[in-house]
């Protein structure tokens, strides 16, 4: 058997070197780690220069120009430099994966990261996270090949090296491992599955080490309203999967266009996508970049449905346009985009029409971004994982399967082509029917031979029939363009019997045409990783027993040729465990010291770069953070806002998330403002400013009862040091005299005095602090407890005016007029200018002079003051109409000129008729206050004191 047979190297042991399954995991790590690092340096390198191109205040000229000029730049840079960066990515890493033996060159990987950070910044309408996987894939390659490991094991390492970069580049480290596993190998049982996860995790662990711990969005918590929501949530389903289509076929039937212009034109081509983008751009911009900001106002349902549409259609046409005319970048992102405003959409119209029966717009957005995925990418498990890890929200997974499922049936049913092997097939290349890494199983790969002898098309039969050996049956026939197909020895001892031997073989084997047309029916074919069952079923077949091995990235590819002998010989001796291994050759394998030490050295470097950078990103974030408190002082709360996003995004710490919730509730973004703050209370369950924040978010939106909830949890909660120049104690208090406040609002008297006797009760002997309180008993309808604090804050200290003047308001309510004179007195001794305490004093007066019931009376002055007091009633009583007989008595008592038997009696006759008058004045006027302050005043006393 010859060397090629042997040397086929799918995931082959034989292929491999004695050292190298001693080192691979090593290496694994050093992978996932390199891998994270440049992952970050995209983003943030695409992130600076997009936020350069645009800055904040720009004029709008840039959103028109900067695309055009960045397709241009880029499609220059793509045509002369870097021909394989083009596109997404995904395609080709698969294709490097199963046709190139894993494959990728460095100028390749240089390529696909500078083209597509410029692409991106300038606003083309495609994703970063394709790139990534590319750029990731091509670093496991060549440092597979810098470490001359064999073809086998530099395979296994592209799915290693994708996964850790889409791992770091949407945060979501088992969807990554999905993701290699469903779509880049196809094969969920794949062997490499441990080296996969080992190197997500390593490159998710040095995110978060560089940028923090932050999910790439932030969503309302999601709760099912009511179970007719599955039915919403099944058009969704429907939509998602409609669109999954429109834009797939779109995207194709565009590319096809651009593929079938000249070569030539390929560097202008990209200018198309950036001329459709910056002319939209102009009048929408949210159709430049990946538009994750968009996302998340969707996400909290900040925007109209009417808009959301809008923006669906727009992002359809400008990513199928960019990708297909040759810009670098992915379909990930723009896929997340459409399906979050496609989910909105529907939403928005859901809650318009069953606003009873639905949830929040945003968890539709949110399920919408799986269905986009599932129908277009067509992973219908990555895209519940990815969207799960990207929120952090596990209650919304059963409305994600269901409308993944339903459109990935539709997507699936009206295109049955996935994305990227249609794309691949666009290109001339075919992967083997489900993607299937081969491990144990026999592959023509381990039977064919080289094609020992081709025949030219050119030659005569005669020619080609005195060269061949006969035994072989079958040769190959190529021409300028490649393999035509085979010609056997029965066709050229026909030929030579029909006097043709000297007609070329063209005559017999003509040109087949372009290899994009060829299929297995019109030009039989086998290649190097079908199974050796495959190759019987095509012998059966064509009825053949010879048949050419091709290339999968152009079927004119002649790589050898198998016969129905050499799959018998395969048979024979192809179990492995009675293959002997084969010597590759001699391979610099690194040595386990070599790999440990370079691991060291990495993740020292790693340290060394984290540590500066941290420092300066500390800087800056406490830089950003600062200002934001100060724009909250001066009560600028938007600019706040992105002051403080600023510095999350920096340094994703709990204060920085903390005072962004705050933010976002006082500039009345409450749905949003509640997610941050109910992340900080995940961490940390006593936060209690997190659970103010929430109160008062609460309270806003009339959840009164959640708002009582959270303003105890602040109250117990635990406080800073200082916070706002306060001590815990205080920051306690001045939630309950907040809480207080949202009670009296809500009319919830009972629980208004409950709140104020714990506070009396509670806050400390603070002068101003116990006045405010008293104030607030008196108004609450508490004045005894009102009394009682400013009698204790005056026991303590000198005299003050305003405590003596609240403590004769007290006194007044109580009816006790003699104490509030004496206290009105004491405030107006202290501060003779206090108009106030002496219009009360006044009154007072008035009131003690006209009680009838005043102790320590002579019957003479209780009965004329009683007469007095009904005098004075009569005339209150001509304005609303009170009860004849009360009033006929009232009249006759005061008109009686007679001195009565017993003066005491008559007084509390007199008193009996006043109240009666009083309390029918009340009800018929409504409580109508009389214009009499001191008859007011003392009428409320002497009515209790009857009953």
């Amino acid at each position: 058997m010859s060397d090629r047979r042997q040397g086929f190297p799918p995931n082959d042991a034989r292929a491999a070197g004695p050292n190298e399954d001693k080192v691979f995991l090593l290496i694994t790590l050093i992978i996932g780690a390199i891998v994270g690092l440049v992952v970050v340096a995209f983003i943030l390198l695409t992130d600076k220069l997009g936020a350069f191109l645009y800055p904040a205040a720009g004029a709008p000229w840039r959103r028109l120009l900067i695309p055009v000029a960045g397709a241009l730049t880029t499609g220059i840079l793509l045509s002369r430099y870097f021909p394989d960066a083009r596109g997404s990515g995904i395609p080709q890493t698969k294709a490097a994966l199963f046709i190139r033996d894993g494959f990728i060159s460095f100028r390749t990987v240089l390529g696909k990261f500078g083209v597509s950070s410029m692409s991106l910044a300038s606003g083309i309408a495609l994703g970063r996270e394709g790139p990534s996987v590319h750029i990731g894939a091509g670093i496991a390659s060549v440092l597979g090949r810098r470490l001359g490991l064999s073809p086998a094991s530099i395979k296994a390492l592209v799915p290693v090296g994708a996964a850790a970069a889409l791992a770091a580049a949407f945060n979501t480290p088992i969807a990554a491992v999905l993701f290699s596993l469903e779509e880049v190998m196809g094969d969920m049982n794949a062997p490499v599955l441990g080296s996969i996860v080992l190197s997500s995790a390593t490159s998710w662990i040095v995110l978060h080490l560089v940028l923090g711990d932050e999910p790439l969005f932030h969503v309302p918590a999601y709760q099912l309203v009511h179970p007719v929501e599955f039915l919403w949530y099944g058009v969704l389903g429907v939509a998602g999967g409609l669109m999954s289509v429109t834009f797939v076929k779109l995207l194709l039937w565009l590319r096809k266009q651009f593929l079938g212009l000249k070569k030539s034109t390929q560097w202008i081509q990209p200018l198309a996508g950036g001329l459709l983008v910056g002319v939209l751009g102009w009048f929408f911009p949210q159709v430049l970049g990946v538009g994750y900001n968009y996302v998340g106002q969707a996400l909290n349902g900040k925007m109209l449905p009417g808009i959301m549409v809008l923006l669906v259609l727009l992002r359809v046409v400008t990513t199928a346009t960019c990708y297909a005319s040759g810009n670098a970048g992915g379909i990930f992102g723009p896929t997340l985009f459409m399906g979050a405003m496609l989910g909105g959409a529907v939403g928005g119209v859901a809650h318009m029409l069953m606003p009873d029966y639905t949830g929040s717009v945003g968890a539709y957005a949110l399920v919408g971004m799986g269905a986009a995925f599932a129908g277009i990418v067509r992973v219908p498990l990555t895209s519940v994982i990815m969207i799960f890890e990207m929120t952090r929200d596990y209650s919304i997974v059963v409305p994600l399967m269901i409308a993944n499922l339903i459109s990935y049936f539709i997507s699936s049913r009206f295109q049955e082509e996935p994305i990227y092997e249609a794309l691949q097939h666009q290109d001339g290349i075919h992967l083997p029917s489900g993607r299937r890494v081969r491990g144990s199983l026999l592959m023509v790969g381990n039977a064919f031979q080289p094609a020992a002898q081709v025949l030219s098309a050119s030659e005569t039969i005669s020619q080609a029939l005195a060269s061949v050996d006969r035994e072989r049956c079958a040769w190959p026939v190529v021409d300028p363009s490649g393999l035509c197909g085979m010609v056997t020895i029965r066709q050229l001892d026909e030929a030579i019997d029909a006097n043709r031997g000297s007609e070329s073989l063209a005559s017999l084997i003509p040109d087949p045409g372009p290899a994009q047309k060829l299929s297995i029916e019109n030009f039989p074919h086998l290649h190097a990783d079908h199974s050796l069952d495959d190759a019987m079923h095509r012998f059966a077949q064509q009825e053949l027993e010879v048949l050419p091995v091709v290339s999968r990235s152009n079927v004119r590819d002649l790589k050898g040729t198998v016969s129905f002998d050499d799959v018998l010989a395969a048979y024979r001796i192809g179990r492995p465990e009675d293959v002997a291994p084969h010597a590759t050759g001699s391979r610099r394998i690194l040595p386990i010291a070599g790999a440990v030490t370079g691991l060291i050295v990495l993740f020292a470097l790693l340290a060394f770069l984290n540590y500066f950078y941290r420092a300066g990103r500390v800087t800056r974030a406490q830089q950003s953070y600062q200002t934001g408190k100060t724009l909250v002082t001066n009560q600028r709360y938007e600019e706040a806002v992105e002051q403080f996003r600023n510095a999350l995004s920096i340094a994703p710490s709990l204060d920085n998330r903390l005072a962004l919730g705050l933010a976002l509730a006082e500039a009345n973004h409450l749905d949003e403002g509640a997610v941050y703050l109910k992340e900080v209370i995940s961490e940390r369950a006593d936060n209690a400013p997190a659970h103010l924040g929430l109160a008062r978010i609460a309270a806003q939106m009339g959840n009164i009862d959640e708002a009582v909830t959270d303003y105890r949890r602040a109250m117990n909660g635990a406080w800073p040091r200082e916070e706002k120049g306060k001590l815990p104690q205080q920051n306690r208090i001045d939630a309950r005299i907040e809480l207080i406040g949202v009670l009296n609002k809500a009319g919830r008297r009972s629980q208004v005095q409950a709140e104020l006797l714990a506070l009396a009760a509670e806050i400390p002997r603070q002068p101003e602090l116990q006045k405010r309180v008293a104030k607030m008993l008196d108004d609450a309808g508490l004045p005894t407890q009102a009394a009682a604090l400013y009698r204790d804050m005056l026991s303590r200290g000198p005299g003050d005016a305003t405590a003596f003047d609240g403590l004769g308001e007290s006194y007044m309510a109580l009816g006790d007029f003699a104490l509030a004179e004496k206290a009105f007195a004491a405030a107006h001794s202290i501060a003779p200018d206090d108009t106030t305490a002496q219009s009360r004093i006044e009154l007072c007066e008035s009131i003690l002079a006209l009680d009838p019931a005043l102790p320590g009376l002579k019957a003479a002055d209780r009965y004329e003051r009683s007469r007095e007091l009904l005098s004075r009633l009569l005339v209150l009583a001509q304005r609303c109409p009170a009860q004849q007989s009360t009033l006929a008595d009232a009249k006759a008592a005061i008109a009686s000129k007679r001195k009565p038997a017993s003066l005491s009696d008559a007084a509390d006759e007199n008193i009996l008729l006043a109240s009666g008058l009083w309390t029918q004045e009340l009800a018929s006027c409504q409580g109508t206050p009389a214009p009499d302050e001191a008859l007011v005043r003392l009428m409320p006393r002497l009515t209790s004191q009857r009953r």
